[in-house]
């Protein structure tokens, strides 16, 4: 039975782009591509079903998924984090650079954040600094292999998915339903 906008889900998954993963909720296969991230907690994470929180092509393919299944599907940039925009690249001088993010370390391929916006240092070249604002994953091909655990139904634990997914917490906590509020 497909799945409907609204419906809360748990929903497991591993993300790879050339075969490389970029993104797992399973401990157990970043630990074997080395890429387990220190201090995360991997887990299910909770998906309100066409709220599109997640990349397009994922969140449609999510609606015709069966609980308890594995499925892949492959992601065209269009449906994923777009094509690269050249008119995202920007060049500068490294005067310019400097004065605009001070607390860089000027490696090409460092995260930075200019003007509020994430991008990535991708030349330096000469008195010349090229940043690229596109995301990371635009103009990528994206593989998800997702398990849809559970649907999530009874009022207590819709009220601690909803929860949980806006404010994740290192600590678990309860949540008690009295005379049904």
């Amino acid at each position: 039975m497909p799945l409907k906008d609204g419906e809360i889900i748990t929903l497991d998954y591993e993300g790879r782009t050339d075969g490389i993963l970029f993104d797992t909720t399973l401990e157990k296969v970043a630990k074997k591509e080395d890429a387990l991230v220190e201090n995360r907690k991997y887990s299910p994470i909770t998906v309100v079903v066409g709220e599109g929180r997640l990349v397009p092509g994922l969140e449609n393919d999510l609606k015709q998924a069966k609980i308890g299944k594995t499925t892949e599907v492959t992601i065209a940039p269009e449906e994923a984090y777009g094509t690269r925009d050249t008119k995202l690249i920007e060049t500068m001088s490294v005067t310019k650079f400097r004065r605009v993010c001070p607390d860089a370390k000027g490696y090409v391929g460092e995260e930075i954040t200019m003007d509020g916006r994430p991008g990535t240092l991708a030349n330096v070249y000469g008195s010349r600094v090229r940043v690229d604002f596109n995301p990371p994953l635009a103009g990528k091909e994206l593989v998800f292999k997702y398990t849809v655990k559970s649907v999530v139904k009874k009022p207590v634990d819709v009220i601690h998915s909803l929860f949980t997914m806006e404010y994740p917490a290192d600590e678990d906590f309860e949540v008690k339903v009295e005379k049904g509020v």
